[in-house]
């Protein structure tokens, strides 16, 4: 028999899911409760609270967010706002073909969808957020004075046999540039393609060297010299680091030799690093001025990314992706992850003084806080002690440089306990995203332990 969890989100991976496209998947979670008789609220942006009340008992909440990152390999055709992920299930894993899964978060809502449909003697009430892969507008305008409970489970984490106690800050910011562009005709154009990074999670995966795909090329074009740009496109959200980058340049170099170069001197750190050259002919291009070109490509360099901070225990504190450049709308995206809000100010202080040294502009488009959460908690406690009955040992505890919801929720109900569980997901944010079968089945008999506790 099917698992139901898997069930669910074999279901919900035929709906479009994009973050600010959720009114879809929002009608199924309307659909789910209406069918079950469970009462509902749903708001203008497509939040959903669902109440599952058995008696006088405190109910627990669940919660976890609808939208998807949307990646998909090169030259992939495939529309995010209308064609259904295609699962696949390989070696024990679920993956998608080409694309990002949604593991992240759909089987959290999958598992929230599963404990509804369950006839488990215990009052739930469930959340469900949009567009927590961009702005968390969902979470920071959802109502919820009318929930009861005070113990949360949160179920957008990726580590199997874990509790996370803690999250980091997240912070958007915009950074505009303001260059103008010289009509050019009759000019020895290329276009460049660099590509063949891991990508990832812009804070899971900060600290494991995959590369951003804007530096690179930066760097590449930095080594030729002597040349002026049209365009520079890469990266696609600020919570993805870049695995992708183009540009068009104008030279008279022989670019093969310098691209010989730079894969091999790149090539045992990024594996699969590739650049392609394609000569283009255009009647008349828009081009940098050459001071422009350099000045450009310095600043790109000086907004860097990766890891800022670290703790005593080699773990990551504060970091920046450089999530986005995007010359023609003189565009620059950057996030910042931080547990740590000295630093972050810090970081924050340093962003805007290297932004006016190049008379762009600063700007934060949004800010979320961080979680954390008394390991002493009567939360945490009885979920170790259900773990620990299951399996015979305990979960693992821990602080993660990821940022989730819980700390915009916890400032809308007090006293608030929360921990962060969830199945295995591998690749988070990229088209390798997997989940593991096995972990679903073990995280689903935890969280139905645990709702058979007795309090």
């Amino acid at each position: 028999m099917e698992n139901k969890t898997i069930h669910f989100f074999k279901e919900i991976s035929l709906i479009p899911r994009e973050s600010g496209n959720e009114k879809k998947i929002a009608d199924y979670i309307v659909l789910f409760a209406e069918k079950r008789k469970l009462p509902y609220l749903r708001d203008d942006y497509n939040n959903i609270v669902i109440k599952k009340y058995c008696g006088e008992d405190e109910p627990i909440i669940f919660q976890a967010h609808l939208d998807m990152v949307c990646e998909k390999e090169k030259g992939k055709k495939f529309d995010f706002s209308k064609d259904p992920i295609e699962i696949i299930f390989e070696n024990g894993f679920i993956k998608a073909n080409g694309t990002t899964l949604g593991a992240d978060n759909g089987i959290g809502v999958s598992q929230i969808l599963n404990i509804l449909d369950s006839n488990i003697n215990r009052s739930i009430e469930a959340i469900f957020t949009t567009s927590e892969e961009t702005s968390m507008i969902g979470a920071e305008k959802i109502d919820l004075s009318s929930l009861k409970g005070k113990k949360m489970i949160n179920l957008d984490g990726f580590e199997s046999d874990t509790i996370l106690l803690e999250s980091t800050s997240f912070t958007d910011i915009d950074i505009i540039m303001n260059y103008n562009f010289i009509e050019e005709n009759n000019k020895n154009l290329y276009k460049i393609t660099l590509f063949g990074l891991e990508g990832g999670h812009s804070g899971f995966d900060i600290n494991k060297n995959r590369g951003n795909s804007c530096i690179l090329l930066t760097q590449f074009l930095l080594e030729i010299k002597n040349i002026r740009i049209s365009s520079f496109n890469g990266g696609t959200k600020t919570n993805v680091i870049p695995s992708f980058a183009e540009t068009i340049i104008e030279t008279n170099q022989d670019l093969n030799k310098f691209i010989d170069l730079f894969i091999e001197k790149n090539k045992k750190i990024y594996i699969n690093l590739k650049i392609e050259l394609e000569s283009i002919f255009e009647k008349s291009i828009l081009l940098l001025s050459q001071n422009d070109t350099n000045q450009f490509l310095k600043s790109i360099l000086l907004f860097n990314h990766g890891v800022i901070n670290m703790n005593e225990r080699k773990e990551v504190t504060t970091s920046k992706n450089l999530g986005l450049v995007n010359l023609s709308k003189n565009l620059i995206q950057i996030s910042l992850r931080s547990s740590n809000d000295n630093e972050r100010i810090n970081v924050l202080n340093i962003l805007n003084k290297q932004c006016d040294s190049y008379n762009y502009k600063f700007k934060i488009i949004g800010y979320q806080p961080g979680f954390k959460t008394d390991e002493n908690s009567e939360l945490v406690i009885k979920m170790m002690s259900v773990y620990n009955k299951i399996n015979k040992k305990n979960p693992s505890l821990k602080s993660v440089h990821i940022s989730v919801e819980v700390g915009l929720i916890k400032e809308k109900i007090k006293d608030l306990q929360v921990v962060v569980v969830s199945s295995n997901i591998i690749g988070a944010h990229t088209i390798d995203e997997k989940v593991e079968i096995n972990s679903i089945i073990k995280c689903d008999e935890w969280l139905m332990n645990f709702l058979n506790f007795n309090f």
